[in-house]
């Protein structure tokens, strides 16, 4: 090109010497005040929390920019983002900010004004990989902070900016920390927040304010409601169940709407405030950046002030509906699990076993076996019975001992679960269900038959035509229970013998659990993963064949009684006598409450 052409167009190149050598300057940088080009803008702002005061100040900063865009007449101001109530320290719900990026990155913009790095993002990732993807764009985009005096486009402003938006981030790090010692001293001083729930209101004074730190009062008409939902559920309603029942009829919850579901129940269900407890710092917000809360297990102080306020639930009611709550888990379907104990016959003492039920506290299975008041069993025997001899030092050999392959009914307990083996199917191979007895002080174990409807009975075979393999029960919480009880070692695996016997009114199956022998697991051989059983005798056994004759007699005194009618073996169990149960309303009473409740939510006097 001639050089009066390039002069004609503002001189570009310039020409240095005759050397062939030509200049060609640098676009001009970005300047925000050039006059000579406009710029599109827009603006952002943030204020963190949702109070009156500052959504006042949310609405002057808005007025602010709009102001500034007019001092400047290059600028173009297109919108003003906002986001009100939201914290800088994340980009997740930040909807106006992430719109405003959005649009930046579809070109709608050349620059965003906001007022300082801490607005902007106070997450120190966050905010430099925003700034270099905005550069990056063609073309690119700029970022302006007000009170830094800091041009994102200018050059070595990147390290200016890593600078203040680590103190932004440090600063926000400082806040939670402030934030969490006041709430450990307000909880420590008994100043508990409690916003209202459910069957609950706040205080209020005679301004018509609230009253801070002032216990929650009842709310009868939203009472009802709380009691009906854990009588409901207690009576065996499900969680699913009692949200459709409450969403037909139209109650309303504690927000105004009609829409239940089995999560807003469960969190009535499991909130402690309803017995009138408060347990402080449930939850909290485990990533400051990402905002993630998660349950407290201990990583925070907690307390747990009883009788804060006036209890809707009764605190057992409420215990109660805590165990059926962990039974669901389990599959365990139906209501609370009851605590029976066989009073008479050859299983006084004996308590049914719900395999299901998550309890593994062995003192329950005492208190309940020994509620039922009565003789020693262990009676003295007519030794001249059994024979003219005087068999006092001679003892009964374990079968251990002399049968290593035993054609008996026997059970393996391990951590998970009980298993019989299949000589206990065969002899019950026509049996629908029976029952798992267990006599915790006796150190006894028992299965019968007994009626599909029996307390907690148990499908034996399910499907009569199938062929006959060994029946396992999966009970993690019973067999924790039973090792406590045994003293087992849980890493083992424990092999009970024992005995069927068959009378008049039925048959059944006793172990005793005193007869254990413990199977360790090993592996075969070094080639294989295959491992054997190797069982390990009991070490009082070293020195003894067996029991002592008379010993043995009374220990297995169930095959030496006289007549059928002592033997009672299809006696059913009765609740435990002298303990408190709870008791679940019946569909009488459930009846009543549903007809209340309907009648009271079509005349909005419930939940409303």
């Amino acid at each position: 090109m001639p050089l009066n052409d390039r002069e004609a167009q503002g001189k570009p190149y310039q020409s240095e010497g005759n050397d062939g050598k030509v200049f060609i300057p640098a676009k001009p940088k970005v300047h925000f005040d050039d006059p000579v080009q406009i710029f599109r803008v827009c603006a952002y702002c943030r204020v963190s929390t949702d109070s009156e005061e500052q959504l006042s100040s949310f609405e002057l900063q808005q007025a602010h920019y709009r102001q500034l865009a007019k001092e400047r007449p290059n600028w173009d101001l297109k919108r003003v983002y906002a986001d009100e109530g939201i914290s800088g320290t994340s980009l997740k719900n930040r909807t106006e900010f992430n719109a405003m990026i959005a649009a930046c990155e579809n070109g709608e913009y050349d620059l965003i004004v906001t007022k300082s790095v801490s607005r902007f993002a106070r997450n120190l990732v966050d905010c430099i990989s925003l700034i270099r993807k905005l550069k990056n764009l063609s073309p690119p985009v700029g970022v302006f902070f007000e009170t830094d005096h800091l041009n994102t486009l200018e050059k070595d402003s990147e390290l200016m900016l890593t600078f203040l938006a680590s103190i932004a981030q440090e600063e926000s790090i400082k806040k939670r920390e402030a934030m969490v010692w006041s709430l450990a001293q307000r909880f420590q001083d008994r100043k508990l927040l409690t916003p209202p729930l459910l069957g609950y209101d706040r205080q209020r004074d005679a301004a018509g304010g609230y009253i801070k730190y002032a216990p929650l009062v009842v709310n009868e008409e939203e009472a009802k409601v709380v009691r009906f939902i854990f009588d409901a559920y207690l009576h065996g309603w499900s969680q699913s169940h009692i949200a459709d029942f409450l969403t037909d009829i139209g109650c309303r919850t504690k927000t105004g709407n009609t829409d239940w579901n089995s999560g807003s129940i469960g969190y009535i269900l499991t909130n402690e405030r309803y017995c009138g407890d408060v347990l402080t710092w449930k939850t909290f917000t485990s990533d400051l950046f990402e905002h993630k809360r998660r349950k407290n297990r201990q990583d925070l102080d907690q307390y747990h002030y009883m009788g804060q306020h006036k209890a809707i639930i009764p605190r057992e009611t409420f215990e109660m509906a805590q165990t059926l709550l962990q039974n669901r888990k389990h599959h365990m379907r139906g209501g609370l699990p009851v605590l029976q104990v066989i009073d008479g016959g050859v299983f006084r003492g004996f308590v049914p076993i719900n395999h299901h039920w998550v309890n593994d506290d062995p003192g329950l299975y005492y208190d309940t076996s020994n509620s039922v008041k009565g003789s020693d069993r262990k009676a003295k025997i007519q030794r001249s019975t059994f024979s003219a001899f005087n068999l006092e030092g001679y003892q009964v050999v374990r079968s251990q001992f002399l049968q290593t392959r035993y054609e008996g009914p026997v059970i393996t307990i391990s951590r998970d679960r009980i298993t019989f083996n299949l000589f206990c199917v065969r002899r019950f191979a026509d049996i629908g269900h029976i029952q798992l007895l267990l006599h915790p002080s006796e150190r006894k174990i028992a299965i019968r038959p007994c009626e599909e409807n029996a307390t907690h009975s148990i499908k034996w075979r399910s499907d009569a035509a199938k062929p006959l393999y060994a029946k396992a029960l999966c009970c993690r919480h019973f067999c924790a229970a039973l090792f406590r009880i045994m003293e087992w070692n849980p890493d083992f695996i424990y092999r009970v013998r024992g005995t069927w016997v068959r009378c008049n009114d039925g048959q059944i199956i006793m172990f005793n659990l005193e007869q254990a022998v413990s199977v360790l697991l090993t592996p075969a051989d070094e080639n294989t993963l295959k491992k054997k059983r190797v069982e390990l005798f009991q070490e009082q056994w070293e020195d003894r064949f067996g029991e002592e004759f008379y010993e043995h007699i009374v220990e297995n005194e169930i095959f030496y009684m006289a007549g059928s009618a002592a033997w009672q073996t299809r006696r059913p169990s009765i609740p435990a006598p002298g303990m408190a149960q709870y008791r679940a309303p019946t569909e009488e009473e459930l009846q009543i409450m549903m007809e209340t409740l309907t009648r009271e939510a079509a005349a909005g006097h419930v939940g409303s």
